[in-house]
């Protein structure tokens, strides 16, 4: 058994991990994160090399450990040759493990609350401090310019090298504006012993998916949980501030008028009133810093939450420290 994985434990078994990693399924579901489609994965605590996710079936069915396949980091394929068939886009779950050692746990989603941040060109921000993890540049990545000769454009995470390309997204080539690693590398050890390496850490908590999604990374399956869902309420805070900011204040059309050309307007330029005001990188990164260590009061609620709704069953058994 191994360290990193719950708030205030010092040891985990697979015991717990299963049945933690059902419930967190049915968390996301329960919440608008996953539907039938979208899955949550989570790193092996007694093999760093292989992680654990759902075979291939709706988050809110999952109810044993015999919907959960084990699979190779390294090449993303089961561990087991007669595993369950599982997840086509398992590779953004291995590669991310394989980029980043201290990642434990990885969530990808299609909420539709975030979907038109990933189209719009309008950048996704932390705009409230409960998303705070977000900072102020939220990268897209696109799958278009990294398709295999010959594969289908469908803009799925069909193999390592799409999947590899994502993981790059988490650490670009920049160390301006908030990065996330400066509050993960403060956390404690995690399995293996040896303190997270901050050149290793993803810069981004978040990265979103050009017409598909997005995916988060964390430590442990709560802070990916808590991510995912926060993620989501703070795409929908900002684009209803978006639309009352537009509608409150409108817009001016400011330029010169050329009457010879049928009244076109010149060097025109629109001005508004007003901002939308997102949180600062000093704000952003003090606001995630406090609640890190208060996840635990929002994942004893969830998990209360689809314990007692009947659609959710979660048959794994739990042990004790």
């Amino acid at each position: 058994m191994s360290a990193g994985y719950f708030p205030k434990r010092t040891k985990v078994g697979l015991e717990d991990l299963f049945k933690n990693l059902i419930t967190a399924s049915h968390i996301l579901h329960h919440h608008g994160i996953l539907d039938a489609y979208g899955h949550i994965s989570v790193r092996s605590p007694d093999n760093h090399a292989t992680f654990y996710m759902p075979c291939n079936m709706a988050p809110a069915l999952l109810s044993s450990e015999e919907h959960l396949v084990e699979y190779n980091v390294e090449d993303g394929e089961p561990v087991e040759k007669h595993a369950k068939p599982g997840y086509l886009e398992r590779y953004i779950h291995s590669e991310i493990y394989k980029r980043f050692p201290s990642i434990n746990s990885v969530v990808h989603s299609h909420c539709a609350a975030v979907l038109p941040y990933t189209i719009s060109g309008v950048p996704l921000k932390a705009g409230i401090h409960m998303a705070g993890f977000l900072g102020s540049n939220v990268p897209v990545w696109d799958a278009s310019s990294h398709y295999s000769s010959g594969s289908k454009h469908d803009l799925l995470v069909r193999d390592t090298k799409l999947g590899a390309s994502l993981s790059a997204a988490f650490k670009p080539a920049t160390s301006a504006g908030f990065l996330y690693s400066k509050v993960r590398s403060a956390l404690p050890a995690q399995i293996g012993g040896a303190p997270p390496d901050p050149a290793k850490e993803p810069d981004h908590a978040v990265v979103l998916m050009r017409g598909h999604g997005f995916t988060t990374v964390a430590h442990g399956i709560e802070e990916a949980v808590y991510q995912a869902i926060y993620t989501r309420d703070a795409a929908k805070a900002q684009m209803t501030a978006l639309m009352i900011h537009d509608a409150h204040f409108g817009h001016v059309v400011e330029g010169k008028v050329d009457i010879e050309g049928g009244g076109k307007i010149k060097s025109a330029k629109v001005k508004t009133e007003g901002d939308v005001k997102f949180l600062k990188d000093s704000e952003a990164h003090d606001a995630w810093e406090s609640i890190r260590g208060t996840i635990e009061r929002p994942w004893r609620l969830w998990c209360r939450e689809v314990e007692v709704n009947p659609l959710y069953r979660n048959d794994c058994p739990g042990c004790e420290d």
